[in-house]
């Protein structure tokens, strides 16, 4: 008994799936026909292209940022190893 309960809930499942891509898949078609018509890109398209839009522009603040010339100089020194110091612990009570 439990293997047709299994299968209904699969038919179940099956028949909303194929609602949902059938749906999907007329929104898509009046968005287009929409396009077609008026002109106007479906407002996904226009999300899309506004967000791919915002990352060319921020790969090109990336690439303005990283200059050859901001170069930071510092000074090297080294530190003798051989007799090596305590940790200085500053009590603050």
């Amino acid at each position: 008994m439990s293997w047709l309960f299994r299968l209904f809930f699969l038919l179940i499942a099956g028949a909303v799936l194929l609602l949902v891509f059938l749906i999907s898949l007329l929104g898509l078609a009046l968005s287009m026909l929409r396009w077609l018509f008026t002109g106007q890109k479906p407002q996904i398209a226009v999300v899309f292209q506004t967000y791919r839009q915002w990352q060319q522009q921020a790969a090109q603040q990336m690439r303005q940022s990283r200059r050859p010339e901001d170069v930071i100089e510092a000074e090297v020194r080294e530190v003798p190893t051989s007799q090596p110091q305590p940790p200085q612990i500053d009590d603050k009570r």
